[in-house]
């Protein structure tokens, strides 16, 4: 275990990477500027050969972050719905300092999901005091006058809600399309059909959670209904995280912003506080960050490949698109909170 004084409050340049929630650690990883703005994930995909790191206990670093204060915003999203673009074209501007998925927010996440269990291994208030530290650790910045904006991963957006009502006050972007073009896009694509057999078991248990009632068995869902069921889980979280903070939290669907990217971008940076000349703007959307896709940078991706993609996931994946709405329209008839959702959100299922 090592502890880092005074440093570990002056600079982000040590980031908890990993938290070990048995042995009540972190593992803190030595990352440069260059490192934050290069890293799609801070998560083990980070860690190249020969960067250094240390394991610090929850006692050395909460003695060390004493004074730090938290102030950090975020993006919630449902899941590739433009996150990672939007933060990186966000980090192109001097007023933020960007950090994409760290990884120790879902393991927070699952914790408190767990609080009320007999068996779980921290209190609410041994949890509330982690969620503080790493909450401090990531409003640290390189610069004076930046402020952090934290990308969370989709499956912490749990945790949406009681981010936004802390005392920090912290504001929020959040990330969505059309249930529609959300199933075409996922059955589109292997990364995302990987992602939704991964997160479909504790989304349908945060969904039952959140109803009341437990109508659904996950094994009797094909592919386009675990899909439509991931997007109507996350929606339900940012949609109480906006009703907790409706001034604080900005509203961003990802083809909307796409047919408009300068115009979306300069409304996201007038939510952060942040201001930007119209000219700089203009050059960061005319710039490679579109034309690339946000998560590996080293491929090519546009709004036009997006479209082809979508197109053709309409075509190939027809039946599991319409099962998906189908099963929207039907979780719609069932719940009247769903309805409402669906009303706020994007209009009809279809």
């Amino acid at each position: 275990m090592a502890s880092f004084g005074t440093a570990l409050a002056e600079t982000p340049e040590f980031y908890p990477q990993k938290l070990d929630p048995v042995n009540e650690a972190a593992f803190m990883l030595r990352l440069s500027p260059g490192q934050y703005a290069a890293a799609s994930f801070l998560d083990d995909r980070v860690i190249t050969p020969g960067m250094t790191g240390v394991w610090s206990s929850f006692e050395e670093l909460s003695a060390d972050a004493a004074n730090i204060n938290e102030r950090c915003d975020f993006i919630f999203h449902v899941g590739h719905v433009g996150s990672t673009l939007l933060s990186r074209l966000l980090g192109a501007f001097d007023g933020l300092h960007c950090l994409r998925e760290p990884a120790p927010l879902p393991v927070l996440a699952e914790i408190r999901a767990g609080l009320s269990r007999p068996e779980s291994l921290w209190s609410p208030a041994r949890y509330e005091a982690w969620l503080s530290l790493c909450l401090g650790l990531w409003s640290r910045t390189f610069h004076s006058g930046q402020t952090s904006l934290v990308k969370a991963t989709s499956w912490a957006g749990d945790l949406a809600p009681s981010l936004m009502a802390r005392p920090s006050r912290p504001r929020a972007i959040a990330m969505t399309v059309a249930p529609a073009a959300y199933l075409a896009a996922i059955l589109g694509s292997a990364g995302g059909r990987a992602d939704i057999r991964a997160a479909a078991s504790p989304a349908l248990a945060r969904l039952h959670a959140r109803l009341g009632e437990a109508p659904w068995r996950l094994h009797r869902l094909s592919t386009g209904e675990r899909t439509a069921m991931v997007w109507l889980s996350e929606m339900l979280n940012l949609d109480e995280a906006g009703r907790v903070a409706p001034d604080r939290l900005l509203w961003v669907d990802f083809d909307v912003f796409l047919a408009a990217p300068a115009e979306g971008l300069t409304l996201a940076l007038d939510h952060l506080g942040q201001s930007a000349a119209p000219d700089a703007i203009e050059a960061v959307v005319a710039g490679p960050l579109m034309s690339r896709y946000s998560k590996r940078p080293q491929q090519a991706f546009d709004s036009a490949a997006r479209q082809t993609l979508l197109a053709s996931s309409r075509l190939t994946n027809a039946r599991e698109i319409a099962r998906g709405q189908a099963w929207l329209d039907d979780a719609a008839r069932r719940f009247p909170a769903v309805k409402a959702l669906l009303a706020r959100h994007h209009g009809a299922v279809c």
